[in-house]
């Protein structure tokens, strides 16, 4: 029927308030944008407030048994009029490039005691892969290479794998999904084929969806398509679209309060704020709320809640986490969230920082120049920084700055192995993940990161090996 760009969405709301509808939406792209499109959707087919409760079905696609939602799908409501069903991150759509985050679950249900959870996820990448349980023997997946691996999930190899073998063998041969989702796909397009009640609605909202797929190919010529995607990327094309985008929101968040932003304090809530359009929807909105009745945002106001301190107080958690304190991070974490500033913003904050931490640690573990820990500066800046810089190139980012920075930098580095920053990084990508749709309190979610990362020894210089 229809594919929609975010820019359309507007066209696409007034058409389904006129009484056009379709039977599947799929919604993918930035989640944000997907819940609150979704909700706009839900909102329009089903306007009668009271009946909603008992006509809109919502399911979480980490838990679905696709069968299941079609054979909904396909029957009649039992209370008449119209029926939507929404499935929330729903899988049928699952392409390779979501193998690494099914792997982050994986991980992170087996460190919870989770085992039956943590093989579903599993059992799920495996499917991407167009595996199941059964061939991790065969194919001899903790032995494979790293290219094999790549090759398979689109991700790099991860170190520890025994421990899937382990929960495969324990499994005893137990049924640990639901069918593969190219099969859920083929039953979807079947039940449309053969016809569906005219009053149900599906509404499929997923972060991801791969456009080869057979299924995104029928919808996109029979239903209706939202492509709610946003470039992540650095370039000017790609700030423009997410400036584009934050602009929306906060306009959107105001206008809904009848409050309006000074045009000069706009462009430094963005800086301040960066691409996180919850963040900035909250944002927004505190600012409405503590200006109390008057109508116009200022820069003072500005100041005042969102102001150059929070960036100041981002540093010093940087610092602590660098300097491998628990008890210091916790607490600056806690005035953090004292000051209403947004979790998602330290994540991206501690993001580029556990980036530089990597890559200083790569340095140091290269064999020449030798980098000999516990270096006084007075060496490292006369002697190491300069072969360092010829070896590697004065541009290099981890070496740029002054002199010092760089060496505070090999000193915090000194601190962790290559191991358990690659851990950190993927165990603060999880806590994004759970902050952006858990619904847990989003700053137990920050503070178990910090714990996880933190509340290890320190790494001794005589007792622990490079890595």
């Amino acid at each position: 029927m229809a594919v929609y760009k975010r820019q359309e969405v507007n066209t696409l709301l007034k058409a389904v308030t006129g009484g056009k509808t379709a039977s599947v939406y799929l919604l993918f792209g930035e989640r944000y944008l997907c819940q609150e499109i979704a909700n706009d959707l839900i909102c329009r087919l089903l306007p009668d407030e009271a009946r909603r409760q008992s006509s809109l079905t919502a399911i979480d696609g980490d838990q679905e048994e696709v069968g299941a939602t079609i054979n909904m799908l396909k029957t009649y409501s039992l209370f008449g009029g119209r029926q939507v069903i929404r499935v929330m991150d729903s899988q049928i759509l699952y392409s390779k490039v979501v193998a690494s985050t099914l792997w982050d679950k994986a991980c992170k249900a087996r460190d919870g005691k989770e085992l039956k959870k943590a093989l579903r996820f599993l059992t799920q990448m495996l499917a991407l892969a167009e595996l199941v349980p059964a061939d991790w023997e065969k194919e001899e997946m903790a032995a494979c290479t790293p290219g094999r691996w790549q090759e398979l999930f689109s991700f790099t190899r991860p170190d520890d794998l025994d421990w899937v073998h382990k929960a495969f063998s324990a499994s005893e041969g137990a049924p640990l999904a639901a069918p593969p989702k190219s099969d859920g796909a083929e039953l979807l397009m079947a039940a449309l084929e053969t016809g569906i009640p005219p009053d149900n609605t599906l509404i499929l909202v997923a972060e991801a969806a791969d456009k080869r797929k057979k299924l995104f190919k029928y919808l996109e010529k029979n239903c209706v398509v939202v492509d709610l995607s946003v470039d992540t990327g650095i370039s000017s094309v790609a700030r423009k679209d997410q400036d584009t985008l934050l602009k929306d929101i906060i306009q959107q968040t105001l206008a809904r309060l009848n409050k309006k932003l000074e045009p000069r304090a706009l462009q430094v809530l963005l800086e301040r704020v960066g691409f996180h359009p919850v963040a900035v929807a909250m944002e927004a909105e505190k600012l409405a709320l503590s200006v109390g009745e008057a109508k116009t945002i200022t820069m003072d106001d500005l100041n005042a809640m969102v102001g150059r301190t929070r960036e100041e107080a981002l540093y010093e958690l940087n610092e602590a986490f660098g300097n491998h304190d628990l008890a210091a991070s916790l607490t600056i974490a806690q005035h953090l969230q004292e000051n209403g500033v947004h979790p998602l913003i330290v994540v991206a904050g501690l993001r580029n920082f556990l980036r530089k931490l990597l890559l200083v640690r790569a340095i140091i573990e290269q064999p020449t120049p030798a980098y000999p820990e516990g270096l006084s500066y007075a060496a490292f800046q006369k002697g190491l920084l300069p072969q360092l810089q010829e070896a590697l190139g004065p541009q290099q980012k981890a070496l740029s700055g002054h002199p010092f920075a760089v060496y505070k930098s090999f000193q915090q580095a000194e601190r962790f192995t290559l191991a358990a920053l690659k851990q950190a990084r993927t165990s603060l990508l999880e806590a994004e993940y759970r902050l952006k749709g858990s619904g847990l309190p989003e700053y137990l979610i920050l503070d178990d990161f910090l714990f996880s990362v933190l509340q290890t020894p320190k790494r001794s210089r005589q007792s622990a090996g490079r890595g």
